[in-house]
């Protein structure tokens, strides 16, 4: 004998729904839970970080823009580029007195400026970016 020859599954059949039901809000509990870890994750560690301020003389590469885009400096001044992005960068002048190559990430490029007039630079990895172009007079 079989242990289904004793079971009356008529009687069983009102509990169908009630797992069914179970299973459906313990899965959406599950969901929920999950969609709400992961939401906080990914806010929390996309956010940008506070890099501070550029200090004088300086241009920063940042999240795909110069900071700051425009610089005003006296004849003799030496102008550092400082890669801050996780992306490589140049910065190329537009007269073509000056390019960079390739600025990877933490790394340095100076220039001093020994002829008055205003020279605009862009990045040539993302030139047709218009947060990543700038200017510096020299006085």
């Amino acid at each position: 004998m079989s242990y289904t020859q004793f079971v009356d599954w008529s009687s069983v059949n009102f509990l169908i729904p009630l797992i069914v039901k179970y299973l459906v809000i313990y899965r959406m509990k599950i969901v929920i839970t999950c969609s709400v870890f992961l939401m906080f994750f990914v806010l929390t560690s996309c956010k940008k970080k506070d890099l501070g301020s550029p200090g004088i003389n300086e241009i920063w590469l940042e999240y795909k823009a110069f900071n700051p885009t425009q610089l005003a400096v006296a004849v003799g001044t030496t102008v550092t580029f400082t890669n801050k992005d996780n992306a490589n960068h140049s910065v190329t002048s537009t007269n073509n007195l000056f390019d960079s190559g390739t600025i990877k990430n933490g790394s340095t490029f100076t220039y001093t400026f020994t002829t008055a007039g205003t020279y605009y630079f862009f990045c040539n990895y993302h030139s047709s970016n218009p947060a990543e172009e700038g200017a510096i007079k020299v006085q």
